[in-house]
């Protein structure tokens, strides 16, 4: 008889076992929607081995909570490396280190999916964690570029920038991901309103749990709810008139926010192509590209889904 899974939030050992071993590994179990509703992930194509790597991490009984911190890590010494690299080995070691932060970025998650260990503690480490990693790649290409006596009001400038984009440009990603999800029915530990509930204390078992939730919380609204609200605002500023103030399940907005093709444009606004741009320009010799890319390549491109959007669906409605 298998056991049950631990309440959501649960710091304890989970990985289940029958007759002395770990279950079977699905693999279905590693993507956020089941295969009837998936969207293509432009983001992933960078670490299409990650599924592999995530099978190797569940044999070997890792838990997602480490992964998490395994990919924090390999980011930031990645921003420690390109901070003073100047040499084309410190540049491809940046290069890797930036690549196996993605790698295992999508690893956590994948393995929290497939051991049903999944909680909240982990969904904000996740995020707040890849914000502190982008900040520092961003100050670490600045820096690199400083280094080399360029100016520092445009250099600050152009950081500024990027960091903005980049992150506006993932929290549209994940607005628009997370309206699917719902409209499909998919479970997630993240929500489209990250406030806290009285659910959220009384699914953690220990006092220590329920700070920790409660701080990476705080931390969270401060860092990315902003971003949130922008984004739904833009969403609210850019809906058909005839899909205004409907639920998400409605027919007009399921085709609004189910609308696969856009998401799988959207996709590529996600970490996970900022990682893969920043590992070409690193490879490429030039780390400060990636800002000029970033804040008006990768603009225009979200501008392009934007206006693509407004003209279709208002033709449509």
């Amino acid at each position: 008889m298998n056991p049950a899974s631990p309440p959501a939030g649960s710091l304890e050992p989970t990985l289940t076992k029958e007759s002395g071993r770990l279950k079977s590994f699905d693999p279905e179990g590693i993507y956020k929607l089941p295969r009837s509703v998936r969207y293509f992930n432009v983001s992933v194509l960078w670490i299409a081995y990650y599924p592999h790597l995530t099978r190797a991490l569940y044999a070997l009984r890792i838990r997602h909570e480490v992964v998490t911190l395994i990919s924090l890590g390999c980011g930031l010494l990645g921003a420690a490396i390109l901070s003073s690299a100047h040499t084309t080995v410190g540049l491809i070691l940046c290069a890797l280190m930036v690549h196996l932060k993605d790698a295992f970025d999508a690893c956590d998650g994948a393995l929290a999916r497939v051991t049903g260990t999944g909680h909240r503690i982990g969904r904000f480490l996740d995020t707040i964690g890849d914000g502190v990693v982008f900040t520092a790649l961003i100050a670490a290409v600045a820096w690199n570029d400083l280094d080399q006596g360029h100016s520092a009001i445009g250099t600050a400038v152009w950081a500024g920038l990027t960091w903005l984009s980049l992150f506006l440009q993932c929290s549209y990603f994940n607005f628009y991901h997370l309206q699917y999800a719902q409209l499909v029915g998919a479970d997630s530990v993240s929500r489209l309103d990250e406030r806290t509930t009285a659910d959220d204390a009384d699914r953690q078992r220990s006092r220590p749990a329920r700070i920790l939730l409660g701080w990476l919380q705080h931390v969270y609204l401060w860092w990315f709810g902003w971003q949130d609200h922008l984004i739904r605002s833009l969403d609210r500023f850019s809906r058909p008139p005839a899909i205004h103030n409907q639920p998400v399940n409605d027919s007009d907005s399921g085709r609004w926010y189910g609308a696969r093709g856009f998401l799988t444009a959207n996709s590529a606004l996600c970490y996970g192509t900022h990682a893969f741009v920043l590992i070409l320009c690193l490879i490429a010799g030039r780390p400060f590209w990636f800002f000029p890319v970033v804040v008006i390549g990768m603009n225009l491109y979200w501008a392009a889904i934007l206006l693509s959007r407004w003209i279709i669906f208002r033709r449509v409605a």
